[in-house]
C-alpha cells in the first residue's frame, strides 16, 4: 500500500513531474529551445541572434516562461523562508510563481508600449530574445541545482547564497545587456537612458518595495 510520508515530499513530486513534462514538452516542440537550456554554459552569440531572421512566434516560448516561474517560485520561497528542505516545496512556489506571471506580463506590456515609441521593435525584440536565453540558461542550472540537494537540505546561510546567487546573475544579465542597447539601437542616448530606468529599475523598485511591504 501506498503511502504518503509527509506533505512536503507530495509537493515536491508534483513540481518535479511538472518540470519534466515542460522539458518534454519542448524536445517534442521546440527541440532547439531545449538544447539551449542543457547547454547552460554555452554563451548566446549576440552576432548570431541579429544576423538571422527574426520571428516572434519562435523568439517567445510559453513552456519556457512557466519552468521560469516555477523557478523563480522555489527560489523566492528559500530566500523568504531562509531555509531549503522538501517542504519549501508548497502552495507558496505555485503562489509566487503565479506572481511572477503576472509582473512578466506588465512589464512586457510597459516594455512593449515603448518600444512602439522608439519605432526599433525588431532591434528591441532581438535583444529582448538574447536576455531570455540567458535567463532560460539560468533558470534550468539552478532547477538542477535546487532539485539535486532537496533531499539533502541547506541552512540559513547556505539558502541565502544559493538564493542570492540566482538574483545576483539575473542581474548580472540585464547588466550585460545595456551595452547591446547604446550598440544596436540607432537612437539617442538619452531615450535609452529613459528606457533602461523604466523597464529595469522601475520594475525593480517596486517589486522590492511589495516584498517589504
Amino acid at each position: 500500500m501506498y503511502e504518503l510520508r509527509e506533505l512536503g515530499d507530495h509537493y515536491f513530486g508534483l513540481c518535479l513531474i511538472l518540470t519534466l513534462t515542460i522539458l518534454a514538452a519542448l524536445k517534442l516542440l521546440n527541440p532547439w529551445r531545449l538544447n539551449s537550456l542543457m547547454y547552460f554554459w554555452i554563451r548566446v552569440r549576440h552576432t548570431e541572434v541579429f544576423n538571422k531572421t527574426f520571428k516572434l512566434n519562435r523568439a517567445f516560448s510559453i513552456l519556457t516562461f512557466v519552468f521560469r516561474s516555477l523557478v523563480f517560485g522555489v527560489i523566492l520561497s528559500i530566500f523568504k523562508d531562509k531555509s531549503f528542505y522538501l517542504s519549501s516545496f508548497d502552495g507558496k512556489v505555485l503562489y509566487y510563481a503565479c506572481g511572477f506571471m503576472i509582473f512578466w506580463i506588465m512589464r512586457t506590456f510597459i516594455e512593449s508600449s515603448i518600444i512602439l515609441f522608439f519605432n526599433k521593435q525588431e532591434e528591441f525584440f532581438r535583444i529582448i530574445h538574447i536576455r531570455t536565453l540567458n535567463k532560460e540558461k539560468t533558470a534550468f542550472f539552478y532547477c538542477c541545482l535546487i532539485n539535486s540537494l532537496a533531499f539533502i537540505g541547506l541552512g540559513k546561510i547556505s539558502s541565502i547564497i544559493i538564493a542570492s546567487s540566482y538574483a545576483i546573475a539575473v542581474f548580472v544579465i540585464h547588466l550585460n545587456m545595456i551595452k547591446l542597447y547604446f550598440k544596436h539601437l540607432n537612437v539617442m542616448p538619452v531615450y535609452i537612458i529613459l528606457y533602461i530606468c523604466t523597464s529595469e529599475i522601475a520594475p525593480l523598485w517596486i517589486v522590492l518595495h511589495v516584498l517589504n511591504f
